[in-house]
């Protein structure tokens, strides 16, 4: 899986170039939100789309969750119509969001023949004993408790364990680890582009995001501190290791029943992802509703990326771009 970083990393070049150039209106030690949802799986729908929408602080939360449970109650499935007012929020006029699309083409099964348990569950294995390097060098300089670094170990113990079962959930996995990897490089993106105070993510409730309390969040800062270890200019710390400077990470954890306590800022995402899972060959939608998110949001719209991922079985590609008209 380690080797899926620097292909993304690469395959987002230019995006990361047009990102520092929309992040210029904003300061270097802003809080920055980012928000994610999910569209995988779906039999009627032609692609596989993981979503993430980047927030500016230009406001509170309350205020852009508020704004949006008002001009836009419910999901992109649940409507006939595209709401105007999300459309307005997430078009290019106002500038307070950009957003970057992970989609997959479903004949690849969210790349079945790439990522399979034993790299998989290798991988695990090296990422703890990661993990116990940075808990050894954290306990004399950092407050933070050791016990959450061995908490940290534990759920990925217990994600490698059962990698190695007989039969494993790997179509669960592998979505894990693709969402984990995806939201390091939005991370990475975010964080080479503006100097980020902190780093909030804030996804869809899902299995993907629940299984295992959450490990997903834990591969994901893992593999976006390896990701910040790879840049150049990095200078060794008095233990020997690269001083990394990134931004808090803040993982916000869904309710496990009942109402999403950030569902309006989530719907971002969810039309988003709804509308690139639902297009077809020759830019053809099953609805309405769709082609509209399509032409009034993401044509033409230097602050809409997509990142298309494909695997030939021995490698992974990945390539990135705009819809343009």
């Amino acid at each position: 899986m380690i080797d899926l970083l620097p292909v993304f990393i690469t395959a987002t070049k230019t995006l990361q170039a047009e990102m520092e150039q929309w992040f210029t209106r904003y300061p270097s030690g802003y809080p920055w939100t980012v928000v994610s949802d999910y569209v995988i799986g779906a039999d009627e729908k032609h692609a596989d789309v993981f979503t993430f929408v980047i927030i500016a602080p230009h406001t509170t939360l309350d205020d852009i969750g508020g704004y949006i449970a008002k001009v836009a109650p419910k999901d992109i499935k649940e409507v006939r119509q595209a709401p105007p007012g999300l459309l307005q929020y997430l078009g290019i006029k106002l500038e307070v969001n950009f957003s970057i699309s992970f989609v997959i083409d479903k004949k690849s099964m969210l790349l079945r023949d790439y990522l399979n348990p034993i790299p998989m569950s290798d991988f695990i294995e090296d990422a703890c004993d990661f993990v116990t390097m940075l808990r050894k060098d954290a306990i004399p300089s950092e407050k933070l408790d050791p016990a959450y670094y061995d908490e940290v170990v534990r759920r990925l113990r217990i994600f490698g364990r059962d990698l190695k079962r007989k039969n494993p959930n790997d179509k669960l996995s592998r979505q894990i680890y693709l969402a984990a990897g995806f939201a390091a490089t939005v991370f990475y993106l975010v964080t080479c582009s503006t100097a980020p105070g902190f780093l909030r993510w804030i996804s869809d409730r899902d299995k993907l995001i629940e299984h295992n309390d959450t490990v997903v969040y834990d591969l994901a800062y893992i593999f976006y501190v390896l990701m910040m270890a790879g840049r150049p200019g990095l200078e060794p710390c008095e233990q020997g290791h690269l001083t990394i400077d990134i931004p808090k990470g803040l993982f916000e954890i869904p309710e496990r029943t009942g109402k999403h306590r950030f569902d309006s800022l989530v719907r971002l995402a969810d039309y988003l992802a709804g509308t690139l899972a639902d297009m077809g060959p020759d830019f053809k939608f099953s609805k309405e509703k769709f082609e509209v998110v399509f032409d009034n949001v993401l044509m033409n719209a230097p602050n809409h990326w997509v990142v298309n991922v494909s695997s030939d079985g021995d490698r992974i590609s990945a390539r990135s771009g705009t819809f343009q008209r």
